[in-house]
Protein backbone atom coordinates (compact mmCIF):
# COMPACT_ATOMS: atom_id res chain seq x y z
CA UNK A 1 0.00 0.00 0.00
CA UNK A 2 1.45 3.46 -1.09
CA UNK A 3 1.95 5.82 1.36
CA UNK A 4 1.00 9.43 0.40
CA UNK A 5 5.10 10.17 0.34
CA UNK A 6 5.87 7.50 -2.13
CA UNK A 7 3.42 8.87 -4.82
CA UNK A 8 4.79 12.29 -4.30
CA UNK A 9 8.09 11.04 -4.88
CA UNK A 10 7.02 8.97 -7.82
CA UNK A 11 5.58 12.24 -9.46
CA UNK A 12 8.03 14.35 -8.98
CA UNK A 13 10.41 11.26 -10.65
CA UNK A 14 7.83 11.55 -13.67
CA UNK A 15 8.11 15.36 -13.92
CA UNK A 16 11.47 15.33 -14.08
CA UNK A 17 11.77 12.34 -16.89
CA UNK A 18 9.21 14.71 -19.11
CA UNK A 19 11.54 17.73 -18.79
CA UNK A 20 14.34 15.72 -19.92
CA UNK A 21 12.53 14.54 -23.09
CA UNK A 22 11.28 17.72 -23.86
CA UNK A 23 14.56 19.45 -23.66
CA UNK A 24 15.98 16.24 -26.03
CA UNK A 25 13.75 17.09 -28.83
CA UNK A 26 14.34 20.48 -28.57
CA UNK A 27 17.68 20.70 -28.77
CA UNK A 28 19.53 20.73 -32.38
CA UNK A 29 21.23 17.62 -34.19
CA UNK A 30 25.22 18.10 -33.82
CA UNK A 31 26.46 18.38 -37.64
CA UNK A 32 28.99 15.51 -38.57
CA UNK A 33 32.53 16.59 -39.06
CA UNK A 34 33.41 16.40 -42.84
CA UNK A 35 35.38 13.55 -42.96
CA UNK A 36 33.90 11.95 -40.62
CA UNK A 37 31.50 9.66 -43.48
CA UNK A 38 35.19 9.09 -45.39
CA UNK A 39 36.77 7.46 -42.35
CA UNK A 40 33.66 5.21 -41.50
CA UNK A 41 32.58 4.78 -45.31
CA UNK A 42 29.77 5.46 -44.50
CA UNK A 43 27.57 7.96 -46.36
CA UNK A 44 26.54 11.09 -44.25
CA UNK A 45 22.96 12.52 -44.03
CA UNK A 46 22.73 16.20 -43.34
CA UNK A 47 19.89 18.27 -43.16
CA UNK A 48 21.04 20.38 -46.40
CA UNK A 49 20.81 16.85 -48.45
CA UNK A 50 17.20 18.35 -48.72
CA UNK A 51 18.22 21.20 -50.78
CA UNK A 52 20.55 19.44 -52.91
CA UNK A 53 16.42 18.12 -54.31
CA UNK A 54 16.25 18.85 -58.64
CA UNK A 55 14.65 22.78 -58.77
CA UNK A 56 11.15 23.26 -60.24
CA UNK A 57 12.47 26.78 -61.69
CA UNK A 58 15.65 25.43 -62.72
CA UNK A 59 14.17 23.31 -65.25
CA UNK A 60 11.32 25.40 -66.12
CA UNK A 61 14.65 27.22 -67.27
CA UNK A 62 15.79 24.66 -69.77
CA UNK A 63 12.21 24.56 -71.22
CA UNK A 64 11.79 28.10 -71.56
CA UNK A 65 15.38 28.88 -73.23
CA UNK A 66 15.35 31.02 -76.43
CA UNK A 67 14.39 29.46 -79.18
CA UNK A 68 17.03 31.19 -81.07
CA UNK A 69 19.40 29.29 -78.95
CA UNK A 70 18.11 26.13 -81.28
CA UNK A 71 18.88 28.13 -84.60
CA UNK A 72 22.48 27.25 -85.89
CA UNK A 73 24.70 30.17 -86.15
CA UNK A 74 25.19 30.16 -89.90
CA UNK A 75 21.04 30.70 -90.39
CA UNK A 76 20.57 33.65 -87.48
CA UNK A 77 23.51 35.37 -89.28
CA UNK A 78 21.94 34.64 -93.28
CA UNK A 79 18.43 36.03 -91.68
CA UNK A 80 20.12 38.78 -90.30
CA UNK A 81 21.64 39.87 -93.39
CA UNK A 82 18.93 38.95 -95.68
CA UNK A 83 16.22 41.81 -94.20
CA UNK A 84 19.19 44.20 -93.86
CA UNK A 85 19.92 43.97 -97.81
CA UNK A 86 15.82 43.51 -98.27
CA UNK A 87 15.89 47.10 -96.37
CA UNK A 88 18.43 48.56 -98.37
CA UNK A 89 17.32 47.59 -101.83
CA UNK A 90 13.72 48.64 -100.77
CA UNK A 91 15.23 52.05 -99.63
CA UNK A 92 17.05 52.12 -103.33
CA UNK A 93 13.75 51.12 -105.07
CA UNK A 94 12.20 53.96 -103.82
CA UNK A 95 14.33 56.55 -104.12
CA UNK A 96 14.64 55.96 -108.49
CA UNK A 97 10.96 55.95 -107.99
CA UNK A 98 11.15 59.43 -106.66
CA UNK A 99 13.70 60.61 -109.18
CA UNK A 100 12.09 59.14 -111.92
CA UNK A 101 8.30 60.68 -110.85
CA UNK A 102 10.66 64.20 -110.54
CA UNK A 103 13.04 63.19 -113.50
CA UNK A 104 12.96 67.39 -114.42
CA UNK A 105 13.82 68.25 -111.33
CA UNK A 106 16.80 65.47 -110.32
CA UNK A 107 18.26 66.05 -113.88
CA UNK A 108 17.72 69.97 -113.43
CA UNK A 109 19.84 70.07 -110.52
CA UNK A 110 22.64 67.36 -111.38
CA UNK A 111 22.68 69.54 -114.78
CA UNK A 112 23.39 72.46 -112.72
CA UNK A 113 26.39 70.74 -111.04
CA UNK A 114 27.33 70.07 -114.07
CA UNK A 115 27.62 73.59 -114.96
CA UNK A 116 29.13 74.80 -111.43
CA UNK A 117 31.95 72.43 -111.71
CA UNK A 118 32.77 74.21 -115.20
CA UNK A 119 31.95 77.53 -114.13
CA UNK A 120 33.77 78.20 -110.60
CA UNK A 121 37.60 77.70 -111.78
CA UNK A 122 36.38 81.40 -113.75
CA UNK A 123 34.31 82.62 -110.49
CA UNK A 124 37.11 81.96 -108.18
CA UNK A 125 40.01 83.38 -109.96
CA UNK A 126 38.20 86.68 -110.62
CA UNK A 127 37.40 86.81 -107.26
CA UNK A 128 40.88 86.51 -106.39
CA UNK A 129 41.51 89.25 -108.24
CA UNK A 130 39.60 91.27 -106.58
CA UNK A 131 36.24 91.35 -108.43
CA UNK A 132 33.41 90.64 -105.69
CA UNK A 133 31.33 87.51 -105.46
CA UNK A 134 28.09 89.17 -106.91
CA UNK A 135 30.16 90.57 -110.49
CA UNK A 136 32.07 86.95 -110.23
CA UNK A 137 29.35 85.11 -110.97
CA UNK A 138 27.41 87.08 -113.22
CA UNK A 139 30.89 87.21 -115.58
CA UNK A 140 31.11 83.62 -115.50
CA UNK A 141 27.46 82.69 -116.20
CA UNK A 142 26.94 85.51 -118.84
CA UNK A 143 30.42 84.17 -120.79
CA UNK A 144 29.46 80.67 -121.08
CA UNK A 145 26.16 82.28 -122.12
CA UNK A 146 28.09 83.58 -125.10
CA UNK A 147 29.60 81.18 -126.05
CA UNK A 148 26.96 78.41 -125.90
CA UNK A 149 25.02 80.86 -127.85
CA UNK A 150 28.14 81.61 -130.48
CA UNK A 151 28.25 77.80 -131.14
CA UNK A 152 24.72 76.97 -131.44
CA UNK A 153 24.36 80.35 -134.22
CA UNK A 154 27.39 78.70 -136.49
CA UNK A 155 25.72 75.01 -136.40
CA UNK A 156 22.47 76.24 -137.33
CA UNK A 157 24.36 78.54 -140.31
CA UNK A 158 26.38 75.72 -141.75
CA UNK A 159 23.78 73.24 -141.05
CA UNK A 160 21.10 75.91 -143.13
CA UNK A 161 24.12 76.04 -145.55
CA UNK A 162 24.70 72.36 -146.63
CA UNK A 163 21.12 71.29 -146.20
CA UNK A 164 20.49 71.97 -149.87
CA UNK A 165 23.36 70.34 -151.15
CA UNK A 166 22.58 67.31 -149.00
CA UNK A 167 19.31 66.67 -150.71
CA UNK A 168 20.66 67.00 -153.99
CA UNK A 169 23.29 64.33 -152.87
CA UNK A 170 20.84 62.27 -151.22
CA UNK A 171 19.13 61.00 -154.42
CA UNK A 172 21.97 60.21 -156.01
CA UNK A 173 23.57 58.40 -152.74
CA UNK A 174 20.41 55.86 -152.33
CA UNK A 175 20.81 55.82 -155.76
CA UNK A 176 24.59 54.21 -155.57
CA UNK A 177 23.77 52.35 -152.37
CA UNK A 178 20.63 50.54 -154.57
CA UNK A 179 23.50 49.89 -157.06
CA UNK A 180 25.58 48.73 -154.70
CA UNK A 181 23.55 46.36 -153.04
CA UNK A 182 22.41 44.94 -156.23
CA UNK A 183 25.69 44.24 -157.16
CA UNK A 184 28.78 42.18 -155.86
CA UNK A 185 29.39 40.77 -153.26
CA UNK A 186 25.64 41.04 -152.22
CA UNK A 187 23.70 40.30 -155.36
CA UNK A 188 20.54 41.43 -154.25
CA UNK A 189 17.70 41.46 -156.80
CA UNK A 190 16.69 44.61 -157.66
CA UNK A 191 12.90 44.18 -157.90
CA UNK A 192 13.31 43.46 -154.28
CA UNK A 193 15.03 46.07 -153.67
CA UNK A 194 12.15 48.42 -154.93
CA UNK A 195 9.63 46.71 -153.25
CA UNK A 196 11.41 47.39 -150.14
CA UNK A 197 11.83 51.19 -150.77
CA UNK A 198 7.93 51.28 -151.71
CA UNK A 199 7.12 49.17 -148.88
CA UNK A 200 8.80 51.91 -146.69
CA UNK A 201 7.24 54.64 -148.65
CA UNK A 202 3.62 52.95 -147.87
CA UNK A 203 4.14 52.43 -144.20
CA UNK A 204 4.90 56.19 -143.43
CA UNK A 205 1.98 56.78 -145.52
CA UNK A 206 -0.16 54.58 -143.24
CA UNK A 207 1.18 55.81 -140.08
CA UNK A 208 1.18 59.14 -140.76
CA UNK A 209 -0.67 59.80 -137.84
CA UNK A 210 1.27 58.09 -135.01
CA UNK A 211 4.00 59.70 -136.67
CA UNK A 212 2.15 62.85 -135.89
CA UNK A 213 1.74 61.62 -132.17
CA UNK A 214 5.45 61.26 -132.43
CA UNK A 215 6.42 64.80 -132.84
CA UNK A 216 3.64 66.15 -130.31
CA UNK A 217 5.24 64.03 -127.91
CA UNK A 218 8.79 65.14 -128.85
CA UNK A 219 7.67 68.81 -128.52
CA UNK A 220 6.52 67.80 -125.29
CA UNK A 221 9.84 66.66 -124.71
CA UNK A 222 11.47 70.10 -125.74
CA UNK A 223 9.19 71.89 -123.20
CA UNK A 224 10.72 69.71 -120.86
CA UNK A 225 13.85 70.60 -121.76
CA UNK A 226 13.67 74.34 -121.80
CA UNK A 227 12.01 73.89 -118.58
CA UNK A 228 15.02 71.95 -117.02
CA UNK A 229 17.69 74.34 -118.90
CA UNK A 230 15.99 76.98 -117.30
CA UNK A 231 15.66 75.55 -113.71
CA UNK A 232 19.35 74.60 -114.57
CA UNK A 233 20.36 77.88 -115.16
CA UNK A 234 18.80 79.48 -111.84
CA UNK A 235 20.36 77.02 -109.41
CA UNK A 236 23.86 76.81 -111.77
CA UNK A 237 23.76 80.75 -110.80
CA UNK A 238 22.90 79.95 -107.00
CA UNK A 239 25.67 77.44 -106.66
CA UNK A 240 28.48 79.69 -108.21
CA UNK A 241 27.41 82.50 -106.02
CA UNK A 242 26.55 80.27 -102.59
CA UNK A 243 27.73 77.11 -102.63
CA UNK A 244 30.09 77.61 -99.77
CA UNK A 245 27.22 78.52 -97.48
CA UNK A 246 24.69 76.32 -99.01
CA UNK A 247 27.35 73.26 -97.92
CA UNK A 248 27.63 74.75 -94.68
CA UNK A 249 24.16 74.14 -94.10
CA UNK A 250 23.85 70.99 -95.55
CA UNK A 251 26.61 69.60 -92.92
CA UNK A 252 25.14 71.77 -90.47
CA UNK A 253 22.42 69.62 -90.46
CA UNK A 254 24.37 66.34 -88.86
CA UNK A 255 25.25 65.78 -85.33
CA UNK A 256 28.76 67.10 -84.36
CA UNK A 257 30.43 63.80 -84.35
CA UNK A 258 29.15 63.07 -88.15
CA UNK A 259 29.85 66.26 -89.21
CA UNK A 260 33.63 65.64 -90.49
CA UNK A 261 32.76 62.67 -92.56
CA UNK A 262 30.19 64.20 -93.72
CA UNK A 263 32.52 67.09 -95.04
CA UNK A 264 35.23 64.91 -96.24
CA UNK A 265 32.95 62.39 -98.31
CA UNK A 266 31.11 65.73 -99.88
CA UNK A 267 34.49 66.77 -100.83
CA UNK A 268 35.55 63.60 -102.23
CA UNK A 269 32.06 63.46 -104.19
CA UNK A 270 32.86 67.16 -105.41
CA UNK A 271 36.20 65.95 -106.70
CA UNK A 272 35.23 63.12 -108.52
CA UNK A 273 32.22 64.73 -110.33
CA UNK A 274 34.34 67.96 -111.51
CA UNK A 275 37.25 65.51 -112.79
CA UNK A 276 34.85 63.72 -114.87
CA UNK A 277 33.32 66.34 -115.94
CA UNK A 278 36.55 68.60 -117.08
CA UNK A 279 37.73 65.16 -118.57
CA UNK A 280 34.96 64.36 -120.36
CA UNK A 281 34.55 68.13 -121.84
CA UNK A 282 38.42 67.28 -122.72
CA UNK A 283 37.94 63.77 -124.52
CA UNK A 284 34.61 64.89 -125.85
CA UNK A 285 36.42 67.94 -127.39
CA UNK A 286 38.98 65.46 -128.67
CA UNK A 287 36.90 63.23 -130.51
CA UNK A 288 35.22 65.92 -132.36
CA UNK A 289 37.95 68.00 -133.57
CA UNK A 290 39.50 65.23 -134.99
CA UNK A 291 36.74 63.23 -136.67
CA UNK A 292 35.23 66.99 -137.73
CA UNK A 293 38.93 67.04 -139.64
CA UNK A 294 38.61 64.00 -140.90
CA UNK A 295 35.02 64.19 -142.43
CA UNK A 296 36.16 67.74 -143.59
CA UNK A 297 39.06 66.27 -145.76
CA UNK A 298 36.64 63.20 -147.30
CA UNK A 299 34.60 66.05 -147.97
CA UNK A 300 31.14 64.77 -146.34
CA UNK A 301 28.57 67.19 -145.71
CA UNK A 302 27.20 68.17 -142.29
CA UNK A 303 30.60 68.20 -141.03
CA UNK A 304 29.63 70.73 -137.86
CA UNK A 305 26.36 69.12 -136.88
CA UNK A 306 27.91 65.72 -136.88
CA UNK A 307 31.23 67.18 -134.84
CA UNK A 308 28.82 68.63 -132.76
CA UNK A 309 27.13 65.20 -132.28
CA UNK A 310 30.39 63.31 -132.03
CA UNK A 311 31.45 66.05 -128.86
CA UNK A 312 27.56 65.74 -126.95
CA UNK A 313 27.39 61.58 -127.46
CA UNK A 314 31.21 61.43 -125.67
CA UNK A 315 29.38 62.31 -122.39
CA UNK A 316 27.92 58.62 -122.95
CA UNK A 317 30.32 56.32 -122.44
CA UNK A 318 30.84 53.42 -124.49
CA UNK A 319 27.23 53.89 -126.27
CA UNK A 320 27.41 57.57 -127.25
CA UNK A 321 30.82 56.98 -129.20
CA UNK A 322 29.27 54.32 -131.09
CA UNK A 323 26.57 56.33 -132.09
CA UNK A 324 27.72 59.24 -133.48
CA UNK A 325 30.66 56.80 -135.17
CA UNK A 326 27.62 55.30 -137.34
CA UNK A 327 25.69 58.64 -137.69
CA UNK A 328 28.86 60.24 -139.66
CA UNK A 329 29.29 56.57 -141.36
CA UNK A 330 25.67 56.74 -142.54
CA UNK A 331 25.91 60.41 -143.82
CA UNK A 332 28.89 59.26 -145.86
CA UNK A 333 27.72 56.09 -147.01
CA UNK A 334 24.59 58.18 -148.45
CA UNK A 335 26.13 60.83 -149.54
CA UNK A 336 29.70 59.89 -151.10
CA UNK A 337 29.45 56.32 -151.59
CA UNK A 338 30.75 53.39 -150.02
CA UNK A 339 34.03 53.79 -150.44
CA UNK A 340 33.58 57.69 -148.37
CA UNK A 341 32.25 55.58 -145.92
CA UNK A 342 34.89 53.37 -145.39
CA UNK A 343 37.39 55.69 -145.25
CA UNK A 344 34.92 57.71 -142.42
CA UNK A 345 34.94 54.18 -140.52
CA UNK A 346 38.66 53.91 -139.93
CA UNK A 347 39.13 57.40 -139.08
CA UNK A 348 35.93 57.13 -136.51
CA UNK A 349 38.30 54.12 -135.28
CA UNK A 350 41.52 54.95 -135.10
CA UNK A 351 40.19 58.55 -132.89
CA UNK A 352 38.22 56.25 -130.76
CA UNK A 353 41.47 53.91 -130.09
CA UNK A 354 43.61 56.58 -128.81
CA UNK A 355 40.99 58.19 -126.98
CA UNK A 356 39.97 55.10 -125.15
CA UNK A 357 43.67 53.85 -124.33
CA UNK A 358 45.79 57.01 -124.31
CA UNK A 359 43.59 59.65 -123.27
CA UNK A 360 41.22 58.79 -121.12
CA UNK A 361 43.67 56.70 -118.79
CA UNK A 362 45.18 59.80 -118.35
CA UNK A 363 42.24 62.11 -117.71
CA UNK A 364 39.39 60.14 -116.05
CA UNK A 365 41.50 57.45 -114.71
CA UNK A 366 41.43 58.87 -111.39
CA UNK A 367 38.38 60.79 -111.35
CA UNK A 368 36.29 57.53 -112.21
CA UNK A 369 37.98 54.35 -111.95
CA UNK A 370 34.53 52.09 -112.20
CA UNK A 371 34.14 48.34 -114.06
CA UNK A 372 33.08 48.67 -117.57
CA UNK A 373 30.02 46.47 -116.58
CA UNK A 374 29.80 49.14 -113.50
CA UNK A 375 29.32 51.33 -116.36
CA UNK A 376 26.89 49.51 -118.80
CA UNK A 377 24.78 48.85 -115.65
CA UNK A 378 24.94 52.50 -114.75
CA UNK A 379 23.98 53.82 -117.86
CA UNK A 380 20.99 51.11 -118.16
CA UNK A 381 19.42 52.32 -115.42
CA UNK A 382 19.70 55.54 -116.22
CA UNK A 383 18.50 55.45 -119.30
CA UNK A 384 15.36 53.51 -118.11
CA UNK A 385 14.74 56.07 -115.69
CA UNK A 386 15.21 59.00 -117.63
CA UNK A 387 15.91 58.35 -121.22
CA UNK A 388 19.16 60.20 -123.02
CA UNK A 389 19.33 62.61 -119.86
CA UNK A 390 19.49 59.60 -117.72
CA UNK A 391 22.43 58.52 -119.41
CA UNK A 392 24.55 61.25 -119.66
CA UNK A 393 24.01 61.52 -115.83
CA UNK A 394 24.18 57.87 -114.99
CA UNK A 395 28.11 57.35 -114.95
CA UNK A 396 29.08 60.86 -112.78
CA UNK A 397 26.73 59.35 -110.24
CA UNK A 398 28.24 56.35 -109.96
CA UNK A 399 31.67 57.92 -109.79
CA UNK A 400 30.05 59.81 -107.06
CA UNK A 401 28.66 57.28 -105.32
CA UNK A 402 31.65 55.00 -105.64
CA UNK A 403 33.88 57.80 -104.05
CA UNK A 404 31.79 57.95 -100.73
CA UNK A 405 31.52 54.30 -100.62
CA UNK A 406 35.27 54.15 -101.01
CA UNK A 407 35.55 56.75 -98.01
CA UNK A 408 32.90 55.12 -95.85
CA UNK A 409 34.60 51.21 -96.10
CA UNK A 410 37.82 53.26 -95.16
CA UNK A 411 36.54 54.74 -92.13
CA UNK A 412 35.17 51.69 -91.32
CA UNK A 413 38.04 49.65 -91.26
CA UNK A 414 40.03 52.24 -89.27
CA UNK A 415 37.31 51.76 -86.39
CA UNK A 416 38.01 48.36 -86.35
CA UNK A 417 41.43 48.26 -86.30
CA UNK A 418 41.08 50.92 -83.42
CA UNK A 419 38.84 48.97 -81.76
CA UNK A 420 40.96 45.66 -81.96
CA UNK A 421 44.27 48.10 -80.91
CA UNK A 422 42.44 49.05 -77.59
CA UNK A 423 41.47 45.86 -77.00
CA UNK A 424 44.71 44.74 -77.28
CA UNK A 425 45.91 47.45 -75.03
CA UNK A 426 43.55 47.09 -72.45
CA UNK A 427 43.93 43.49 -71.76
CA UNK A 428 41.02 42.51 -74.51
CA UNK A 429 39.04 45.51 -72.95
CA UNK A 430 37.81 47.92 -75.04
CA UNK A 431 38.88 51.53 -74.21
CA UNK A 432 34.93 52.58 -74.57
CA UNK A 433 32.45 50.38 -74.20
CA UNK A 434 29.78 49.41 -77.16
CA UNK A 435 26.78 51.80 -76.71
CA UNK A 436 28.97 54.53 -75.07
CA UNK A 437 30.03 57.66 -77.15
CA UNK A 438 33.63 58.62 -76.73
CA UNK A 439 34.12 61.85 -75.63
CA UNK A 440 37.07 62.65 -78.16
CA UNK A 441 34.33 61.75 -80.90
CA UNK A 442 33.02 65.51 -80.44
CA UNK A 443 35.83 67.72 -80.68
CA UNK A 444 38.52 65.33 -82.93
CA UNK A 445 38.18 63.14 -85.84
CA UNK A 446 39.76 59.98 -86.43
CA UNK A 447 43.14 60.21 -88.98
CA UNK A 448 42.68 58.81 -92.21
Amino acid sequence: MLTSGSIGVMSSLRRSGDRAASHRRSAPVPAAPPDAGAASGRPVATLSSASAAPDPGSRSLVRGRPESADVPPLLRAAAAWSWRVIAVVAAVLLLLLLVARLRVLALAFVAALFFTSLLRPLALRLRAAGAPRLLATWVSMLTALLVVGLVVAFVANRTGAEIPALRESLGGGLGRVRDYLAGAPFNLDAKSLDRLGASVNSAVSQNREKITAGVLSGATLAGEVVTGLLLALFTTFFLVYDGERIWRWVVGLFSRGSQHHVREAGSRAWTALTGYVRGTVLVATFDAVFIGLSLLLIRVPLVVPLALLTFFAAFIPLAGATAAGAAAVLVALVAKGPFAALLVLAAVIAVQQIEAHVLQPLVLGRAVNLHPLAVVLAITTGAILAGIPGALVSVPIAAVVNAVTKYFVGVTRHSDAALAGSAQAGGGELAHPVGERDPRDETEAPAH
